[in-house]
């Protein structure tokens, strides 16, 4: 019997602890999608999920940089044309990595014995299950001159050019199973493929995106994009082959 017990501990220990730098998404329906939103982003509809891992923080630059030679994958674009790649790296370690194709990404994850999560993954990690608007709420995260914004995104009142914040500096920017920045710093890649027309006809249970179309889904604000980007709902097509300054990725995992 203490035996058994002791199993039973020690299996239940195991499967509650995530892989390191990753949160536990639990089995489970949620509300994906919004009847009021975008035309791609209707109808809403529920989705049955699987237990899955996500990343905590979208994959940094010192972490992209340990993979390039393993991978062998070119390396990233860099925007700003009095800084390299490696100087990049040095200074700014735990910046998302921008200027990565969808390909990219996909390298990145299979050398980490990983993958992109899914297009509902990514929605269910930032939503919950309480039809939230935005990873920490219904508030709107450009809340005006007087009070800083809940996420890194552009804003009209900006007199500058925005950029690519450190992980997780955006305090509030914080999802109900605890992924950061899902709603501003940088975009990010997932796993589908883009289809205007997918909520109409998409599975109920773990849908696996399109079959069909040249573009890949970007979730997720950024940087460069303003509020409307930040809702969790909001879905929209890039060719995989661009390598853009605000888009990045995170990990994700099946559950045991």
């Amino acid at each position: 019997m203490k035996a058994a017990c002791l199993l039973l501990c020690l299996g239940a220990t195991a499967y509650a602890q995530a892989p390191e730098g990753m949160i536990r998404v639990p089995a489970g329906e949620f509300m994906m999608g919004m009847d009021a939103g975008d035309g791609d982003e209707r109808p809403a509809h529920l989705v049955d999920l699987k237990a899955y891992y996500i990343g905590r923080h979208e994959v940094t630059n010192a972490e992209y940089a340990r993979c390039l030679d393993a991978v062998g994958r070119t390396v990233p674009v860099v925007y700003d044309p009095d800084t390299t790649w490696p100087d990049l790296v040095g200074e700014a370690p735990n910046h998302p990595v921008v200027g990565v194709t969808w390909k990219d990404a996909v390298a990145y994850a299979e050398w980490r014995g990983a993958r992109l999560p899914t297009e509902a993954e990514w929605e269910k990690a930032a939503r919950g299950t309480d039809g939230r608007l935005y990873p920490w709420g219904n508030a709107t995260p450009d809340r005006g001159d007087a009070e800083p914004r809940l996420c890194n995104i552009w804003s009209s009142r900006d007199t500058k050019d925005g950029h690519v914040g450190r992980v997780a500096s955006h305090l509030a920017d914080i999802s109900p199973y605890g992924a950061r920045d899902m709603g501003g710093n940088v975009s990010e890649w997932v796993s589908d493929r883009y289809s205007e027309t997918y909520y109409h006809h998409s599975p109920t249970q773990n849908p696996p995106g399109a079959e069909h179309g040249s573009w890949r889904v970007v979730r997720g604000g950024s940087w460069a994009t303003d509020s409307d980007e930040a809702l969790t709902v909001n879905r929209r097509g890039q060719y995989p082959r661009s390598a853009a300054s605000f888009i990045g990725f995170r990990l994700a995992k099946d559950a045991e």
